[in-house]
C-alpha cells in the first residue's frame, strides 16, 4: 500500500508536470495605475509571454515577469476610452506551452457618487458606459465615505439619530477582468454592517493591502465618557476572492470583516493608514507622527512643524502635506523617502484639496481666496498645476462654481481626468436652490499649452470620487 501510494504520488506530480501552464488568477494592480497583474501555475518565460500578448485596441504597453507573477503595463500617455481585449499565450520556463487565453479588462474606474433627494441620501455607482446603479438604500444621512484602496468596496457612515450614527461597507462588484467570452455581470449590492457600536464620530483609512481603519467615538460617551474614549479599530477583510476562471464564482467567508486589535493609540487629529499598511500617520502638537504596526517592531517618527497630510502619491511612496506658518502663508511640500521635504507652492490662498500622480511629478492644488470685486467680496477658485522645481505650470479659474460643502479632487491615471465637486454659483445656476456638481477635468499633456477641458456629470452630487475594482 505505501508503495502504491509513493506511485500514485508520482504519477500525479508527472501529470502535473505535463500538464499546460494556466492563468489562476488575474486582477489589475492595487498599488500602480493602469497595471494588470497575471498570476500563473507556474513560473513563465518573460520574453516569450510578453512576444504573445496582443492588445485590441493595439497600444503600447510593457510587460514584466518575477516568476509566476506577470505584470502588464499601459504606458504613458495612452488616455483610456473603452475596454481592452487582452490575449496571451507564451511559454513557462521549462518550454512548455502556456494555456492561451482571451481576457476582457475594463482599465477605466467607476464613478462614486453621493446624492441626494427628497427621499435622503444614497451612493451610487457611474458606469463608463453613462449607466448608473444605486448600491446602497436611501439614508437620512449619509457621512465619511470612503472608496476602498484594494478596490473591493465602500465604507460608509449612515445616521441612525440626530446624534449617532451606524458605520457600514457594501461590496463592488464584479471584477474589471472577466474571461473573453464571460458577460461582465452586475449584481446587487447589500450593505453590512462594520463590527462595533454606533458612533457619535468615525473616520475612516484604507490601504493597499487590505486593511481598514475605523477611527471614532462610542454613542455610550454621551452618558459614560470616562469608560468611552476614542478608540482605533483595525480589521482585515474577513473574503477570499478568488479568480472566476472555469466557471467558479467569488468564494466570501462570513463576517466579511474581522478586527485584529484595537490600537493603543490616542491622536488628537485624523489618522490616516499607510498604503503599505505598515504604519499609520496623524498630528500632533509637535508634527506629523508616523507610527509603525505589527509585525514591524515598534518604531515613532517625527515631522516637526504645524503640517497637514493631503495626500499620497501612487502606491504611498511619496505624499504631499500642508504647513501652516505663523504669518498665515501656507506652504504644500513634497515628502519622498530620505529626502528633505521640498517646498512647491507657496501662498496665502486657502487649499481646499490636493491630488498628484503616481510618481508626484504633477500636483494639482484646489485653492481659494477671497477678493473684491465691484466693492462685493467674492471667493476664487482656482485649479493649480504645480511641479517640483518648476514651481506653478497650469492656472485653471473656475469662474462658474463656489465652494461645496465637502471639496475633493481626485486623478486618475487611465483617462487622465481630476474629478472634484463644486456648487453652482448663483448667477449661473438654474433655480435659486444651491446645487453641487461634479466636474470632470481632462488634463493635458506635460508641456502642451492647451488649457484643461471642463465638463459637468448631468447628475446632482454631494461627493464623487474614482472607485477603482479589484
Amino acid at each position: 500500500m505505501l508503495f502504491a501510494g509513493l506511485l500514485l504520488a508520482l504519477l500525479q506530480q508527472y501529470g502535473l508536470q505535463q500538464r499546460q501552464g494556466r492563468l489562476l488568477a488575474a486582477r489589475p494592480a492595487v498599488d500602480a495605475s493602469a497595471v494588470l497583474e497575471l498570476r500563473y501555475s507556474r513560473p513563465v518565460d518573460p520574453a516569450s509571454l510578453a512576444a504573445s500578448i496582443q492588445l485590441a485596441p493595439d497600444v503600447p504597453f510593457s510587460a514584466t515577469a518575477d516568476g509566476a507573477t506577470v505584470h502588464l503595463r499601459l504606458s504613458q500617455p495612452y488616455r483610456a476610452s473603452g475596454p481592452l481585449v487582452v490575449r496571451l499565450g507564451g511559454q513557462d520556463q521549462r518550454g512548455q506551452p502556456l494555456h492561451r487565453v482571451r481576457l476582457r479588462w475594463e482599465p477605466r474606474p467607476l464613478l462614486l457618487g453621493l446624492v441626494s433627494s427628497p427621499h435622503g441620501q444614497r451612493l451610487e455607482l457611474g458606469w463608463p458606459d453613462g449607466a448608473w446603479r444605486p448600491i446602497t438604500p436611501w439614508e437620512s444621512s449619509i457621512s465619511n465615505v470612503l472608496p476602498l484602496r484594494d478596490g473591493r468596496g465602500v465604507v460608509y457612515a449612515a445616521a441612525v439619530d440626530s446624534l449617532s450614527q451606524k458605520n457600514w461597507f457594501v461590496a463592488v462588484e464584479p471584477s474589471s477582468v472577466v474571461l473573453g467570452h464571460q458577460p461582465p455581470a452586475r449584481r446587487q449590492a447589500t450593505p453590512s454592517p462594520l463590527p462595533g457600536p454606533t458612533t457619535l464620530h468615525s473616520h475612516f483609512s484604507s490601504s493597499n493591502t487590505g486593511l481598514l481603519l475605523l477611527q471614532g467615538v462610542s454613542r455610550a460617551a454621551l452618558e459614560q465618557p470616562a469608560d468611552h474614549p476614542p478608540f482605533l479599530r483595525l480589521f482585515q477583510p474577513g473574503q477570499t476572492w478568488r479568480a472566476q476562471w472555469l466557471g467558479r464564482q467569488d468564494q466570501r467567508i462570513s463576517p466579511p470583516w474581522r478586527q485584529v486589535a484595537p490600537l493603543d493609540q490616542q491622536p488628537a487629529g485624523p489618522v490616516e493608514l499607510l498604503p503599505s499598511g505598515d504604519g499609520i500617520v496623524f498630528p500632533d502638537e509637535n508634527g506629523l507622527v508616523v507610527v509603525s504596526l505589527p509585525p514591524l517592531p515598534p518604531q515613532r517618527q517625527l515631522l516637526p512643524g504645524n503640517r497637514d497630510l493631503k495626500t499620497f502619491c501612487g502606491a504611498g511612496q511619496r505624499a504631499v502635506v500642508l504647513e501652516h506658518q505663523p504669518d498665515y502663508i501656507k506652504t504644500v511640500e513634497l515628502l519622498r523617502p530620505g529626502l528633505a521635504p521640498e517646498t512647491v507652492w507657496e501662498g496665502e490662498a486657502a487649499i481646499l484639496a490636493v491630488a498628484c500622480d503616481e510618481t508626484a511629478e504633477r500636483i494639482w492644488l484646489l485653492t481659494v481666496d477671497g477678493v473684491l470685486r465691484d466693492g462685493q467680496p467674492h471667493q476664487d477658485i482656482l485649479l493649480l498645476e504645480v511641479q517640483p522645481g518648476h514651481g506653478v505650470v497650469t492656472a485653471l479659474a473656475l469662474t462658474d462654481h463656489g465652494l461645496s460643502a465637502t471639496p475633493t479632487l481626485h486623478y486618475d491615471p487611465v483617462t487622465h481626468r481630476l474629478l472634484t465637486v463644486l456648487e453652482r454659483t448663483v448667477e449661473t445656476r438654474d433655480s435659486a436652490e444651491a446645487r453641487s456638481e461634479a466636474l470632470l477635468i481632462t488634463l493635458t499633456a506635460p508641456g502642451q499649452q492647451a488649457p484643461p477641458q471642463v465638463s459637468s456629470i448631468n447628475k446632482p452630487m454631494d461627493i464623487a470620487y474614482w472607485m477603482v475594482r479589484s
